[in-house]
């Protein structure tokens, strides 16, 4: 019999965690932020770094947009990311709009559905995040991976160092996901995925708390909370202990849930919201495991 934890969780394939109806259409949410700018940047440094700072993209993002043609200085294209530049006398612009310090920080909750890459340009065709979000009205970007298959609250920002925190392994920021796999994990498996499993680049997984949520005809639905991000990873721990992923939903990032945001929508993140996740990153950076 599926117990009352699994009925709940296996309406996420049939559009799990729904908003409100008067909860407002993406498009039309308000971009205005608590967050006061840094102070002025001091100069002379790299035009990536410059861009980083600005909190616009990484570093590595800006040295490829440079060496695209995509930012100009004072009006002229620049291709090389290590260019010297004073943020505070020259005027960049990316894509003809201009970005500098006193850039207003955006940061975005979004329910991404199973289907969509978080790339910003997919060759092969596929839907991306950014076909859900629209024009926000800042460059942002998807912190953290959610492969193609899965689904969940994604943090999407311009700000760089929020980014860094919480996906830098070190910060131990956990993230919790539910998860239904094949059959039922018998307490060897269980035990293994808790205390850490070798995946087969070599590496291996740090301890994760985890409990079972329920099972039935359908597999069985597990909460894991990990504070790292491999490629893949739940369902590379997963399949090493001979259990595959079917369903995987991101439903907390620190002290952040998802709640009752509707697949395929975003809102956006009051100084509360950031507070839940900023805080528990600078509380949980001295932790060395999830116990």
């Amino acid at each position: 019999m599926v117990n009352k934890r699994q009925n709940v969780m296996a309406a996420s394939g049939a559009g799990l965690l729904r908003a409100s109806a008067t909860r407002s259409r993406a498009s039309g949410s308000s971009l205005h932020s608590d967050h006061t700018p840094a102070s002025s940047i001091r100069g002379p440094l790299s035009l990536a770094r410059a861009l980083s700072k600005f909190g616009v993209c990484s570093r590595a993002e800006a040295e490829r947009w440079i060496e695209a043609g995509r930012v100009s200085v004072d009006g002229e294209v620049v291709r090389w990311p290590a260019r010297r530049i004073d943020p505070r006398r020259q005027q960049v612009k990316v894509d003809g709009r201009r970005v500098g310090d006193d850039t207003e920080r955006v940061v975005l909750a979004l329910h991404k559905p199973p289907g969509y890459v978080t790339t910003r340009v997919e060759p092969g065709g596929r839907p991306t995040v950014y076909d859900l979000l629209g024009d926000v009205g800042r460059w942002v970007f998807p912190v953290g991976r959610l492969d193609r298959d899965s689904a969940g609250l994604l943090i999407v920002t311009n700000d760089h160092w929020l980014g860094q925190r919480l996906t830098d392994p070190e910060h131990h920021v956990p993230k919790t996901y539910h998860v239904r796999v094949d059959g039922i994990p018998d307490a060897a498996a269980l035990d293994a995925l808790r205390s850490g499993v070798a995946l087969g680049d070599g590496t291996r997984t740090r301890p994760a708390r985890l409990r079972s949520l329920g099972s039935g005809r359908d597999g069985t639905w597990l909460e894991i909370v990990l504070t790292e991000g491999k490629n893949r990873q739940v369902r590379r721990m997963c399949a090493a202990v001979g259990h595959e992923v079917r369903e995987l939903v991101r439903v907390r990032i620190g002290d952040l849930e998802l709640g009752d945001l509707a697949r395929g929508r975003w809102r956006r993140l009051g100084s509360e919201d950031l507070a839940l996740l900023e805080t528990r990153a600078a509380a949980s950076r001295g932790e060395r495991s999830v116990r």
